[in-house]
């Protein structure tokens, strides 16, 4: 018996909900790994995105709600969010044709008829079981139900509302880590339809490494070794840890010239009094030479700063998947990670990390000084090329799995 040909892929990575910076670089996960699978499978990567109006038009509303909703003025602020997703794509190296719609439901299901689609990827919010095309839900994390205190009981009746008709009317629904795919059956009832990814970062390419690393510690005035925290400045994402471990470290005069370098944008919507607590902490304890606090910088300039530091640092005390961004990029980079051993990152397995007790800065201090004690080469970019690559292909091989599972779910 002559077995049948599959039919072509036309896959749409649907970006009209992904504004903020892990969320991009998910989106650009996920085409990667499709990527590296599409000659096999005959794919074609289409990225639908709102018009650039609408995408700012909805941003400013969004901001506004929030802003009103915690009796402040809104002040409307350009969003770029089109520009980011497609400025990421283009680093990224990805052939993907770009389509947009006017965000109405009636205009995406013209635009994807125009495409022939297959599928459509990542749904954060739920579309209605009569959409004709198959489409794959995407659940981030459930931050909701495990940190409470960290929302409002609007917000958390939302996100509920969210998730239950996702998990009604998706044919799929892929999150970050088995711990997510326990916690949603635990909280809303075992589902046969979540899949969940595995651990898979992928390879990062340098160019002009040598020249580029010696301009960027002289932009950023970094001579001395360094540690690196690259997170958002959120409550949750733990840096006063970080900060007085290092504080204790840096007591010792062995390590007293040590830096530690944190990026990201610097603001907490929901604890706005928590950049202050952190910044109170440094100057407090006069530490302005050693911690250098340098805010949002670009991604490209964020490895190389990254992948010449002594390690990574991920305090975090909640993650919808192993490590966060960070430690994806500090894994293709070839670095070492200091992570915080909570249940998500448990599932890293991989020689370059160190756990430590989740909040514990004596716990953290002594990881830190046997680092620094430990010598270290990273490995040839050569090498984590090929398993970076390799990486990728195993993702793209899951999402195949997944997508023909869904293709299958829709048509019966």
């Amino acid at each position: 018996m002559i077995e049948k040909e599959k039919d072509p892929l036309h896959i749409a990575i649907w970006g009209s909900h992904f504004s903020w910076d892990g969320g991009i670089d998910f989106l650009i996960y996920l085409m990667n790994g499709l990527n590296h699978v599409k000659e096999e499978n005959e794919i074609s990567l289409f990225l639908i995105l709102p018009n650039d109006f609408v995408s700012e038009l909805k941003y400013f509303l969004i901001n506004s709600k929030n802003a009103v909703s915690k009796k402040q003025i809104p002040v409307f602020k350009k969003s770029n969010v089109n520009k980011r997703i497609l400025s990421a794509v283009v680093n990224s190296g990805i052939k993907v044709q770009t389509i947009y719609y006017n965000y109405t439901e009636k205009d995406l299901i013209q635009k994807l008829k125009s495409i022939n689609c297959s599928v459509l990827l990542p749904v954060v919010f739920a579309l209605n079981k009569k959409f004709p095309f198959p489409w794959i839900g995407y659940i981030p994390d459930l931050q909701h139900i495990t940190l409470p205190l960290f929302f409002s009981d609007v917000e958390i009746k939302f996100r509920d509302s969210r998730y239950k008709t996702l998990l009604q009317n998706a044919q799929s629904i892929i999150v970050n880590a088995k711990s997510v795919k326990n916690e949603l059956e635990v909280s809303y009832g075992k589902t046969e339809n979540i899949f969940n990814l595995s651990f898979l970062p992928p390879s990062i390419n340098f160019n002009n490494e040598e020249e580029i690393t010696k301009s960027l510690k002289e932009k950023y005035n970094l001579q001395n070794p360094y540690f690196i925290i690259c997170n958002q400045f959120w409550k949750h994402k733990d840096h006063l840890t970080a900060f007085k471990a290092f504080n204790l470290l840096i007591k010792d005069v062995e390590f007293a010239d040590l830096k530690l370098v944190c990026t990201g944008k610097m603001e907490d919507e929901r604890f706005p009094e928590y950049i202050k607590e952190l910044k109170d902490f440094i100057r407090t304890e006069q530490l302005e030479n050693s911690i250098i606090l340098l805010g949002f910088i670009p991604k490209q300039d964020q490895n190389f700063l990254m992948k010449n530091s002594v390690a990574l640092i991920q305090p975090t005390l909640f993650e919808g998947g192993p490590g966060g961004g960070a430690v994806y990029s500090a894994i293709s980079l070839g670095i070492r990670s200091l992570v915080s051993d909570i249940d998500v990152n448990a599932e890293i397995e991989n020689n370059l990390i160190t756990f430590f007790e989740v909040g514990n800065m004596v716990n953290l201090k002594k990881k830190m000084q046997e680092v620094l004690n430990t010598p270290f080469k990273v490995s040839d970019y050569s090498i984590l090329e090929e398993e970076g690559n390799s990486r990728s292909q195993q993702l793209g091989k899951e999402l195949i799995k997944i997508i023909e599972t869904t293709i299958k779910e829709f048509k019966n």
